[in-house]
């Protein structure tokens, strides 16, 4: 069955297929059982559903070796690969203009990437997020995306400022010197969201590779893509998994405070799921269950503090779901 995960470009993964070609791995290694077809090298701008590309840094992470992957190949990412919606940004007059144009024309590179510019310019505060389910695992490349958009402003600013902090919603349980290092400030993982704090002087660097004209012709040009282009909105399965994700630890995370949260009655958001063919039931357990696994393997949580987190009202409880999933205990899980 053909994904139905909203589409994004492709040409990172493309440059992740030919490097990991090149540095002698094979091609079923690189490619077998993906969903990425080995054509893709070919291809001029490809563009492939969003978990597949997730997928593909997850899998280039595990074949190397290289937990930290995605991050280092966005510290160092020609971000000009990804076409106008680089350019849009880099011809700006400022780093916030940067920021506010890559939002903006965001839907010319991608249909995944949801971005929150509402507190950028009274507080700093750029937050982003991947508009998939959360069963979808992206880590590799949500910090390749955080550490590549610094390292493309850094470049058009010419200069190495650093944000006041970042925040990663996923989990990190090493490496995470290296991650300070580059960005310069604290980064916190586990966090609410991922987000950028930016300071008012940072936002206000003017651009060396500003282009007022050729700022004018892309604008121009990407103003006439967005009429043209169907808004792809976060699928309802996204949608309810936030609201239950915000209301987990606090035990609140049943189907009526969801659906008021989300301005409709239990029944609606019932019937609206069974459009989607599934249930509440079913989305909240797929939703404990992606997120036991992250926090299994990508923290030192203690198995009570999990439990804890996914709303359970006890550690047995939090056991017999996990064996119901798995097969497996959560202790059992975290030591293989």
């Amino acid at each position: 069955m053909p994904s139905t995960s909203p589409r994004h470009g492709a040409v990172y993964v493309k440059e992740l297929a030919v490097d990991l070609l090149e540095r002698g791995y094979k091609p079923h290694q690189v490619f077998e059982r993906t969903g990425i077809s080995p054509d893709i090298v070919n291809q001029d701008k490809p563009f492939v559903p969003f978990d597949t590309i997730a997928a593909f840094f997850e899998h280039a992470a595990t074949l190397t070796g290289e937990d930290t992957l995605g991050f280092e190949r966005g510290a160092c990412r020609e971000m000009r690969r990804s076409g106008v919606i680089c350019y849009v940004g880099m011809a700006a007059p400022t780093v916030l203009d940067f920021i506010k144009n890559v939002a903006r024309y965001r839907r010319v590179f991608s249909d995944a990437v949801e971005v929150d510019t509402d507190q950028l310019e009274s507080q700093g505060i750029l937050r982003w997020y991947f508009a998939v389910p959360t069963q979808v695992r992206r880590r590799q490349y949500v910090e390749f995306g955080a550490s590549g958009l610094l390292y493309a402003m850094r470049q058009a600013a010419n200069r190495e400022f650093s944000p006041r902090l970042v925040t990663f919603h996923h989990l990190r349980n090493n490496h995470q010197d290296r991650f300070r290092r580059f960005f310069g400030c604290d980064v916190r993982f586990g966090a609410v969201e991922n987000a950028y704090h930016f300071r008012p002087e940072d936002l206000a660097l003017p651009l060396l590779t500003a282009d007022n004209d050729l700022y004018s012709v892309l604008t121009e040009y990407c103003e006439a893509i967005l009429s043209d282009k169907s808004r792809n909105l976060p699928p309802l399965i996204v949608d309810v998994e936030r609201a239950i994700a915000d209301r987990l630890a606090m035990g609140e995370a049943s189907q009526d405070k969801v659906a008021r949260a989300m301005g409709m009655s239990s029944r609606t958001l019932s019937r609206r799921l069974a459009g989607e063919n599934t249930t509440f039931f079913k989305t909240l357990e797929q939703l404990r269950r992606a997120l036991a696994v992250s926090y299994l393997r990508d923290s030192d949580l203690v198995l009570a503090e999990i439990a804890f987190l996914l709303g359970y009202s006890g550690l047995s409880s939090f056991n017999d779901a996990f064996k119901r999933w798995t097969g497996q205990t959560p202790g059992q899980f975290r030591h293989v």
